[in-house]
């Protein structure tokens, strides 16, 4: 396989900057000056004591007037940061803040949002055991006595940290990649039932098939669409069936090429869901309400320390809900219980284990459309209805368990692990309705018994802070595993029949009426014992080096040693196709801070990806179970990210990818046949503002345009073409306004456009743009003392019908409302 030029370049470029390193070990590895990194081992407890204790470690003189910290409390701090960054963690969710009015002396005062104070409010307070990643983004939180504090109303874009694989914890501004965070308050305040209404807020991501067709979230991203993704920084092959928004802690969106971070796959950009992760203060909250149509759900949230000591600590969120959705007779049940544990087994050794169990049950359900002997791709239906039987059903049962580890040796190593392992067993009856010239017709009527993906991830970096001759290097060496095996059915999709005792033969030019009140299907036959259908494997061996020339330049470089194997067997046991390929693969950024406050960088990666696999349904598809050749993908990248204020943050890039292209054709006969043909070449630029413009009003708005082709395509019908389902041009924007005077009260709104795309790769037939519009309120008050939150929010306020993607039309207008109590 070729390789890309710049290696040979980078690989001399990490060498010439880490060949002295065993020097450079046996020399002080930080000097004694407030902006070093120097390790921290704070426990949890008094604020007071803490703050004593980080003078010590940190040699830096902390003012502050001794009420501030009276009944304050922080989770305490273990890691290796610079003071800045340490001190701000350890204040985080206190209400607190640092100033620095010189480079030895720091000064503690109350949070403000430019030069206004903020209102008091009184929160619950959510503290994590070591201020990583995974811990609360948003500041819902206060001392257990519930007195009025002095806090920062929500988390701002600038102050938001996401992992970012062997990096590991990085602020948003100074991260070399375009990266957003949707975070829980999001999901609370927008009623989100599923994460497709946190991707259609997103003002650099394309809206995707909904979860309602499939069970698991999808999204599109730089032009590229993602199914699967990472879960706690663990990366999972399968689709990410399972996930339920009420465990989900935030999301972090990369966009663009991950090959370095995260392995194979996600050409455009990948998701991380973080899960809630234990609490050290008391936490329980109850919420109830309707997600739409007769949906009514409830949610609790409850968390704590089991041990007095902080050893112990745990959370649980449980979830059930049941009823009619937004769509005509269409109605989903769904329930969730997780939970997770925290052991801090010492001052430097924290081990975490999570599980979750989910139930989805889904009748009526979305579908894909498909047309035969049209010249032309049909206008989307009414969003509002089903086209599908009601005998239809789509089931998924996942569980999931997990668990990680952060072990810090000494002042320059740190150990970080994690494993995960996730079953699904799905079951359903599905029909794909084809739009004829004369009505409606169907493939042949089948269901699919239960059968079971199973997926197992696991990293492990060790992560060693030293100095060469003035140049600070963060060196991380190790790697990440993960695997995908799918337990199928002998049989397969078992032929349906009808009452009499006949073959259900494929519905035939009838009305949309006949098409829904289809006979119910009887399906008699034995499915056949599980058997191993595929396996599918990715290893990873990385190094990479964060390097610190000076305090505005500095350079991310690594390598992936990338191995893709993937086999397919027939239902003897047979391997009927596969590949084991492998890769060396770089990236190398330059990050530039030429002013307070702005950071540029220029990124540079590569990426092993697998080949497509086409879906394994002979029902559907020509070339059912085939696995094609894996490719080489590339991406460059420059942009900026300027801080306007504290509190909001503006962010730009300019970007190219390059990726092997698929696309799909429908024959005569309405089988579907998957082709591997050419490169698609994806460039363009991406805004966004995101963050807190006044004390009352927040945004996040934004935009990406693109040019999107085909090139080196075998096929000339193919060259030039656009690549079917991207939208070039997508613009956002999103606003929450406190109305002033009317205390409590918040009003909020969205309106999102996404351009035209194209059907079919020839480019002959072209879906319509869209826009859509939400409205929300919702009023904070206190009942019996305590904090009570009403929230109603409306998506498709204009019931607007669309394509969400080619075939899979969008979601009507939803109509969610719920109650928040806080104890």
């Amino acid at each position: 396989m070729k390789r890309f030029s710049v290696r040979p370049l980078l690989a001399a470029a990490w060498a010439g900057t880490t060949m002295l390193t065993s020097a450079g070990l046996c020399v002080p590895a930080y000097a004694q000056q407030a902006e070093t990194m120097r390790h921290y081992d704070i426990l949890a407890g008094s604020l007071a004591q803490a703050l004593s204790r980080f003078a010590d470690q940190s040699g830096v003189q902390i003012s502050y007037e001794g009420r501030l910290t009276e009944g304050r409390t922080t989770s305490g701090l273990r890691g290796t940061f610079v003071p800045k960054e340490a001190l701000s963690r350890l204040l985080a969710g206190t209400g607190l803040v640092a100033r620095t009015p010189d480079a030895r002396t720091v000064t503690v005062v109350p949070a403000t949002v430019g030069r206004l104070e903020l209102d008091p409010m009184r929160i619950q307070t959510v503290a994590y055991a070591d201020g990583d990643d995974t811990g609360s983004d948003t500041e819902d939180q206060t001392g257990r006595d519930g007195s009025t504090i002095i806090v920062n109303g929500q988390s701002t874009t600038i102050d938001k940290v996401a992992g970012i694989g062997p990096w590991g914890s990085r602020t948003l501004n100074d991260t070399p990649y375009a990266i957003s965070v949707m975070g829980n308050e999001q999901i609370r305040n927008t009623i989100a039932r599923d994460l497709d209404q946190l991707y259609k807020m997103n003002p650099v991501v394309q809206e995707s098939t909904p979860t309602s067709v499939f069970g698991y979230p999808a999204v599109t991203i730089r032009g590229f669409m993602q199914t699967a993704g990472i879960v706690d920084g663990v990366r999972l092959s399968s689709y990410t069936y399972g996930l339920s928004t009420e465990e989900i802690e935030k999301v972090e969106v990369m966009n663009g090429l991950s090959g370095f971070l995260y392995g194979s796959g996600n050409v455009g950009g990948v998701a991380n869901y973080v899960l809630k992760r234990p609490t050290y203060e008391p936490l329980l909250t109850a919420t109830a309400g309707n997600y739409g149509g007769s949906q009514y759900f409830g949610h609790v949230d409850v968390g704590g320390k089991i041990t007095s000591d902080n050893t112990l600590a745990y959370r649980v969120n449980a979830s059930y809900a049941n009823g009619g959705t937004a769509k005509d007779d269409q109605h989903l049940k769904k329930w969730m219980v997780s939970g997770a544990l925290d052991w801090n087994v010492a001052d430097n050794l924290l081990l975490q284990v999570e599980g979750a169990h989910t139930y989805w049950h889904l009748d009526r359900v979305d579908t894909r459309f498909y047309t035969s002997g049209l010249d032309y791709w049909p206008d989307a239906y009414d969003v509002e209805k089903t086209y599908t039987p009601d005998w239809t059903y789509n089931q998924t049962k996942s569980d999931r368990i997990g668990g990680n580890l952060k072990y810090t040796i000494n002042d320059g190593l740190t150990l970080r692990s994690a494993y995960m392992h996730k079953t699904d067993e799905r079951e359903y009856v599905i029909i794909y309705p084809i739009r004829t010239a004369s009505g409606w017709s169907t493939y042949n009527i089948t269901k699919t018994f239960p059968y079971k993906t199973v997926s197992d991830g696991a990293y492990t970096y060790l992560d060693a802070a030293f100095d060469t001759f003035g140049i600070r290097h963060k060196l991380t060496v190790g790697g990440s595993w993960d695997t995908y095996k799918e337990l199928r059915r002998t049989v397969g999709n078992v032929q349906g029949y009808k009452s009499d005792g006949t073959i259900y033969s494929p519905a035939a030019n009838v009305t949309l009426e006949e098409l829904l009140n289809l006979e119910t299907p009887v399906f008699p036959g034995d499915p056949g014992p599980l058997y191993k259908s595929m396996v599918a494997t990715n290893t990873n061996v990385v190094i990479g080096d964060d390097i610190t020339f000076t305090d505005t330049f500095s350079a991310l470089v690594g390598f992936n040693y990338s191995t893709i194997k993937t086999r397919a067997f027939s239902t003897a046991s047979v391997q009927t196709s596969g590949y084991n390929e492998s890769a060396l693969t770089p990236t190398v950024s330059l990050i530039f801070k030429p002013v307070e406050g702005l950071t540029t960088y220029a990124s540079y990666m590569e990426a092993l990806e697998a080949g497509t696999i086409v879906g394994n349904d002979e029902t559907l598809y020509t070339n059912p179970g085939m696995v094609f050749d894996p490719m080489i993908s590339r991406q460059y990248e420059v942009g900026a990210k300027y801080a306007l204020s504290e509190g909001l943050m503006l962010t730009s890039a300019l970007f190219r990818i390059e990726k092997a292209n698929s696309y799909q054709e429908t024959g005569s006969d309405n089988m579907i046949t998957i082709s591997q043909d050419g490169r698609q070449v994806h460039q363009g630029i991406e805004l966004t503002l995101a963050g807190k413009v006044t004390d009352n009003l927040s945004v996040t708005m934004g935009g990406t345009l693109m040019d999107l082709s085909i090139q080196k395509a075998s096929s000339a019908a193919l060259k030039g073409k656009e690549p079917t389902g991207s939208a070039p041009l997508l613009a956002k924007a999103f606003v929450d306004y406190t109305i002033p005077g009317i205390e409590g009260l918040t009003l909020s709104g969205g309106v999102y456009y996404t351009g035209s795309k194209y059907y079919d790769s020839a480019n002959l037939y072209k879906i319509d743009a869209y826009t859509l519009v939400d409205l929300g309120m919702r009023y904070r008050t206190e009942a019996l003392g305590r904090p009570l939150t009403f929230n109603l929010y409306v998506s498709n306020v204009t019931d607007e019908d669309y394509w969400a993607t080619i075939n899979q039309l969008g979601t009507p207008r939803n109509i969610a409302f719920s109650v928040r109590a806080e104890f």
